[in-house]
């Protein structure tokens, strides 16, 4: 099962993803996680930090779409059309159908889809079990449902145990490499081209 939750990077925040990295990796489209990843849980407010690398985003040609499991799909249209992305609404992620939805509104496959997004169990586990390259965040707010704060229980001790591993491989590499959390690779069986290299 960790293998099918585990990222493929890590990155502080969605700003913190280097679009030239995925762009050199063959990547035209995004899927983002809209709660915690691009606004607040339950808000709709953007950070102009978000504002900023969306816009980025479409200037380097990159497709992007949201994917969101909201309830409320007046909230999940309103940022979308702030953002100026198209939308997934209740898409049902994990579920595979949630990302072949959005892929097909890209007009991409998985070997050239990232999702990125904040929950393991949720953006993750979807998108890894299509083979999409995953980008986890930290969650923007500490403000999460009741469900997602039971989850994040089980999610903690995997993120504390990428991090450390990920803090490792930047003191091999010396002081020059990315800090800890900034968009390295994560090791799956072989070492990954990172985000922020």
């Amino acid at each position: 099962m960790r293998s099918l939750v585990r990222p493929t990077f890590l990155a502080e925040a969605v700003w913190a993803v280097d679009l030239d990295a995925l762009l050199r990796r063959g990547i035209r489209g995004l899927l983002l996680d809209l709660d915690n990843t691009l606004v607040d849980w339950n808000g709709s407010w953007v950070r102009p930090e978000v504002r900023a690398w969306v816009n980025a985003a479409r200037r380097s040609g990159l497709g992007l779409c949201l994917v969101s499991n909201a309830f409320r799909g007046a909230r999940v249209a309103r940022v979308a059309g702030d953002l100026g992305l198209v939308a997934v609404v209740r898409a049902g992620k994990p579920l595979p159908i949630a990302f072949r939805r959005g892929m097909a509104v890209l007009g991409t496959d998985p070997r050239s889809t990232c999702a990125i997004g904040d929950q393991l169990f949720t953006d993750m586990l979807g998108a890894n079990w299509l083979g999409l390259t995953t980008i986890l965040v930290h969650p923007l707010s500490p403000r999460e449902s009741p469900h997602t704060r039971l989850i994040r229980l089980l999610e903690r001790p995997l993120r504390r145990r990428w991090a450390r591993a990920a803090a490792r491989r930047a003191a091999r590499r010396g002081a020059h490499g990315p800090p800890a959390g900034s968009g390295q690779p994560m090791n799956r069986g072989k070492e990954r081209a990172g985000t922020g290299n």
